[in-house]
């Protein structure tokens, strides 16, 4: 599985998204949901159960690997799996992101939800905007050098 492309959505008012056909072709029946951890990311990931378990193990890999006996590495495994959430996909291809998670990422009626690779991850469309003006410029200058 290779998620890319990116899809303007509106969310419903219950906080319901579609998931567009390419993405939801690639999904099984459930996706795991969370806050991304990262500073300057402020938006949601979304992971398949086998890509979300994929990617909590090379989040410890730079450190050799999960090591139960780290304090450290304890915390940050409970807290990505606390803040997961496993959303149902339902009849429709949608799912109901969970309202803490809309308010801690600042998402409102209008999204962009954009592939990348293992997982979506679903912006604000504003903050998308702003998001890809800086992932242009890194483009450029990768590109360039």
């Amino acid at each position: 599985m290779y998620l890319s492309g990116t899809y303007e959505r509106n969310l419903d008012a219950k906080g319901r998204l579609s998931l567009p056909p390419a993405f939801r072709k690639q999904l099984s029946e459930s996706v795991r949901v969370l806050p991304a951890p990262e500073k300057e990311v402020d938006a949601l990931y979304v992971f398949t159960e086998d890509t979300f378990k994929a990617w909590l193990d090379a989040v410890f890999e730079r450190d050799g690997g999960y090591d139960p006996t780290r304090k450290d590495h304890r915390a940050v495994r409970s807290g990505l799996n606390g803040a997961a959430t496993t959303l149902e996909i339902d009849s429709a291809a949608r799912i109901s992101l969970p309202e803490a998670d809309r308010n801690r990422v600042n998402l409102d009626r209008e999204v962009t939800i954009a592939g990348d690779g293992d997982r979506l991850t679903i912006w604000n469309r504003q903050a998308y905007a702003e998001h890809q003006a800086d992932v242009d410029d890194a483009l450029a200058n990768f590109f360039d050098r």
